[in-house]
């Protein structure tokens, strides 16, 4: 059965493995670290693979996790590529703003 990824997901997870920490990641995304923690099992569950290896000192990426990093990194960057062209370029121009006396 073919799944589809959620960006969300993956997002979360690069996140997590650049900064080796949920609660890290957590404040970089503005979320909360049970948050995190839920969508990497989620993550994780959906590949039927553990991503990460938690001790004391952080969280390591397992062999999995190492595999899917990389092209984890070119789906999110391919994604926002693709959002970027569709939704058009930067909006430019003058803003007026009209104020009330009262």
């Amino acid at each position: 059965m073919i799944r589809d990824l959620d960006t969300t997901l993956i997002r979360t997870f690069v996140m997590t493995a650049d900064k080796a920490s949920m609660t890290a990641a957590a404040n970089a995304l503005h979320l909360t670290q049970g948050a995190v923690s839920q969508q990497i099992k989620r993550l994780e569950d959906v590949l039927g693979q553990s991503l990460f290896e938690r001790d004391r000192r952080g969280l390591k990426l397992t062999r999995s996790g190492e595999r899917l990093l990389d092209k984890a990194r070119r789906l999110l960057q391919l994604n926002d590529e693709i959002l970027a062209e569709i939704r058009g370029g930067v909006v430019s121009g003058q803003v007026r703003i009209g104020v009330p006396y009262d």
